[in-house]
């Protein structure tokens, strides 16, 4: 689904000298969790428009100023009204402005302000909010980000830039990214090195694309994974967008539709190969034939296997079955990131369907990917988020749905009353997906005798 109205939000630059004052939000938001940002949040509906009468505050919107202030001391503890009145504040300025895309599951336009101190603050600074605080120059943020230690979302990335160009910015204007969505799929670059191309494709709502994602340094082999738009349209601008350079091999991670459609269209138009598990490369053989993979160099891949590297760090394939047997993940040696593809979504719910699925193999898989602590989940579906925290989630929350499903079987439900019972709220176009899911979990608890 698609956002078209954004919600109106601040965010706020603190800058002492050289340096600005910046937040690395918890793992457990559900919007941008782990990203590095700048305080600020929504602008409230009922925020009011009553101007203030206190000097520098009055020169500006008042609703944007009182959800600055409000937000300041809900996140800091910090007065700016009052820090105005001690004289620590010199000046606040509206230095840019920034409208997410439509596409953007968390969609904000957002206005960032310039908040020039007398003095460093140190601020107390919300731990439900933040995991760490810190003051740093832009070139520095800027640098960590360049070399993957850092997720940040490009608006962020740009107010850096822009600071680095012009210390004494204070109007840097409207940095909103146009996407030509007429003719191209956006680029969106959240973890250096890591570009995710969001095709529109045949996934289940909410979700309405798939991250098709450019992966490899440029010495090494350049991966483009999981590409699979859903129309003749949508390959075009694919296509288009990935030309220059041109991606050196196709990665699949399993055999579901919005995860491969086009594919070999693409490898053969390309002449490039396609690298896939031997699973999936059945599974699509015996689905679409042979004639499918034509003219195609196909490399099957399992487990430890090299394919390229990212900032030096050698990337290898994961085996990690369960929403599908042939899927597989990647990551670097390092663990900076793990690309999980449809072991957990960012959007909507993973669905463990037959015959391809296993509840247990499924749990399984989570619990080893855990248990190699990636810094960062890069999800098929959503945006990349630091820690495992979403797969723990995601593990205790299929265990106490496994509970509730072994309860109400136990009472003598039917499956479709089971769904009624646990899924009543859930959007009835996804009825079918939950009930496979139920089906799953009684699968399982037979396979270990206890049904």
């Amino acid at each position: 689904m698609e956002n078209p109205k954004p919600i109106e939000s601040v965010s706020v630059l603190f800058l002492y000298k050289e340096e600005v004052f910046a937040v690395q939000r918890q793992h457990y938001l559900h919007a941008f969790p782990g990203y590095l940002a700048f305080p600020g949040g929504k602008i409230d509906k009922d925020e009011s428009s009553v101007p203030f009468q206190t000097n520098i505050l009055s020169n500006h919107d008042p609703r944007k100023m009182r959800a600055i202030c409000r937000e300041v001391l809900e996140e800091l503890g910090y007065d700016i009204e009052k820090g105005i009145l001690k004289d620590e504040v010199l000046f606040i300025s509206e230095i840019a402005e920034a409208v997410a895309p439509v596409f953007a599951p968390f969609r904000f336009r957002t206005w960032f302000f310039r908040i020039e101190l007398k003095k460093k603050i140190s601020f107390k600074v919300d731990s439900g909010e933040f995991a760490c605080s810190f003051w740093s120059t832009p070139e520095n943020m800027l640098n960590d980000f360049r070399k993957g230690k850092s997720l940040m979302v490009p608006p962020t990335r740009w107010v850096l830039k822009g600071l680095i160009e012009d210390p004494q910015a204070t109007d840097l204007g409207d940095l909103s990214e146009r996407y030509d969505e007429e003719n191209r799929v956006p680029r969106l670059e959240m973890l250096d090195g890591i570009t995710l191309l969001p095709v529109r494709s045949v996934t289940l709502p909410p979700a309405s694309r798939t991250n098709a994602i450019l992966l490899g340094d440029e010495d090494k082999v350049k991966l483009l994974i999981d590409p699979s738009p859903n129309s003749e349209e949508e390959y075009q601008r694919l296509l288009k967008t990935i030309k220059g350079p041109v991606p050196e091999a196709i990665f699949l991670t399993h055999h579901h539709p919005d995860h491969h459609q086009f594919s070999n269209q693409l490898a053969r138009e390309l002449k490039i190969p396609i690298i896939l598990s031997r699973d999936t490369l059945q599974r699509l053989s015996e689905k679409h034939g042979k004639e499918y993979f034509e003219d195609i160099l196909l490399q099957t891949v399992s487990e430890n296997q090299y394919v390229t590297s990212w900032h030096g760090s050698a990337v290898r394939v994961y085996e990690i079955p369960g929403h599908d047997s042939g899927h597989l993940g990647l990551a670097p040696d390092s663990m900076t990131w793990f690309l999980v593809g449809d072991l957990i979504q960012g959007i909507g719910t993973v669905v463990i369907p037959s015959p391809e699925g296993d509840m247990g193999t499924y749990l399984n898989t989570l619990k080893k990917v855990i248990s190699l602590s990636p810094e960062v989940i890069i999800p098929s579906h959503g945006v990349p988020m630091r820690t495992t925290y979403r797969l723990e989630e995601t593990l205790k929350h299929r265990l106490k749905r496994e509970s509730e499903i072994l309860k109400l079987h136990q009472s003598g439900k039917s499956k479709q009353e089971i769904l009624m019972e646990l899924y009543s709220e859930t959007d009835p176009r996804l009825h079918p997906a939950a009930l496979q899911n139920i089906e799953s979990h009684l699968t399982k608890l037979r396979k270990e005798n206890i049904l």
